[in-house]
């Protein structure tokens, strides 16, 4: 390692083009940034409140961790596709270096959010955060196709505190040596990374189609049908959108039998309301990374003009909002016959959060035309996380969520308005410009 190189600063050259001008990498800083924010800044908007609302601080500390570690390993990704990195004298160190700056920053704000709370006793689900963090980006090194799961990274964030809880006493000091064991493993995968030809693949599918890939399901006729009925909104992220729909919710109840039979408290519905969310979230990603792609939709037979194709597509999202919240209602139903402990308040609340939660993904996402809008839009689902985790907490309180729902119907009429709201600023514009 040349020190001379570090002190000098050279290393930092470019590193704003390279982090913030790219839509994929930009998109998971802006989520950490506005995670850092709300951290920083809610303190000053209820400082009489502040202590109360430390699991909701760690949440949004925890989501800013894994984001950064989602950002370095899409620029690992990229640097691996780049053919031309290895003849650019220290380009490859430099870019590793800014990587490992940026995560000693997110390490750094987060040590000094633990001090400045005295939240130590939560300083165990930010070291499982980066044990996740760290893992996806080791994995991701190793195989060029993990950077997939990325997606999963975010839904397991709110199950750390209950994870958190099952560790036995202690535990903090052997995740901190998990952690320091796997930032030399990601060191030694860093040194030996070259040019490899998967590498453009994922990058651009990642690119394209968001945080996750899955084989094409046209052989199956319902999804078939879920597409056909779900067109042109699914256009821009493909058959992969019909198949999360209906693996979601399989995947919910799974989690639930689980929990059933091994007595463990699985906050499955605030997963699938989480999850709900960032599906929305995807379309417009997608509708945003490929906005290129948007031209060739307009030219397909059956829109009557600029106006007509916008009217289709929210349509189909309105489609989409209907199907979504039958898929909540009908595994909400099921999960109820395990759980004693839901109540006809705390299923209705999980319904209607579900529903205005995805209305107003869809309608924000409508109105997003950049990658910082739309990580605005990621930060905001996973405010709705927090919203729909506190009927959870009531009901193990032994409480009834009904002083909820009144909420519930106020956000939900906004978020309608919104959804409503958005066709206006939909493509607004010249349809062929960005």
């Amino acid at each position: 390692m040349n020190w001379a190189h570090i002190l000098s600063g050279a290393w930092l050259k470019g590193s704003i083009r390279l982090w913030l001008f790219d839509l994929g990498c930009v998109s998971f800083l802006g989520v950490a940034l506005l995670g850092l924010i709300m951290v920083l800044g809610l303190p000053f908007i209820e400082p009489g409140d502040t202590q109360q609302k430390v699991d909701t601080l760690v949440l949004l500390m925890n989501m800013a961790i894994g984001s950064i570690c989602i950002a370095i390993s899409w620029q690992m990704n990229r640097l691996a596709a780049t053919e031309w990195a290895c003849i650019v004298p220290q380009y490859r160190q430099n870019v590793m270096l800014q990587a490992a700056a940026l995560l000693l920053l997110i390490l750094s704000v987060a040590c000094g959010f633990y001090i400045a709370y005295d939240a130590f006793e939560k300083i165990t689900e930010s070291l499982i955060s980066l044990l996740l963090g760290l893992s996806f980006l080791y994995f991701s090194l190793a195989r060029k196709n993990a950077f997939h799961l990325s997606f999963f990274l975010y839904i397991s964030l709110p199950m750390l505190p209950y994870l958190a809880l099952k560790l036995p006493q202690g535990a903090s000091w052997a995740l901190l040596l998990l952690n320091l064991m796997l930032l030399l493993l990601v060191k030694n995968k860093l040194q030996g990374l070259t040019w490899n030809n998967k590498a453009r693949s994922v990058y651009l599918n990642g690119l394209e189609m968001g945080w996750v890939w899955l084989p094409s399901p046209r052989s199956m006729a319902l999804l078939n049908r879920i597409e056909h009925s779900l067109h042109p909104a699914n256009y821009f992220i493909g058959p992969v959108f019909s198949m999360l729909l209906l693996l979601m919710p399989l995947t919910t109840l799974l989690l639930a039998v689980i929990g059933h039979y091994y007595a463990v408290q699985i906050p499955v519905l605030v997963f699938l309301v989480q999850f709900n969310c960032i599906l929305c979230g995807m379309l417009h990603w997608s509708r945003i990374q490929r906005w290129r792609a948007v031209e060739s939709l307009f030219v397909l037979p059956g829109f009557d003009g600029k106006q007509g194709m916008i009217n289709v597509f929210m349509q189909a999202q309105y489609r989409l909002l209907a199907i979504l919240v039958v898929s909540m209602m009908v595994t909400a139903s099921i999960v109820s016959l395990l759980d004693q402990s839901m109540s006809l308040s705390l299923w209705l609340h999980m319904v209607l959060t579900t529903l205005f939660g995805c209305a107003a993904t869809l309608g924000l996402g409508s109105m997003c035309r950049n990658s910082m809008q739309i990580s605005g839009l990621i930060f905001f689902i996973g405010l709705l996380s927090g919203w729909s985790s506190v009927g959870i907490s009531s009901v193990e309180q032994s409480q009834q969520v009904w002083g909820l729902i009144g909420w519930d119907l106020l956000f939900l009429s906004l978020s309608m308005l919104t959804l409503w709201g958005a066709k206006r600023c939909l493509w607004r514009g010249d349809l062929l410009s960005r």
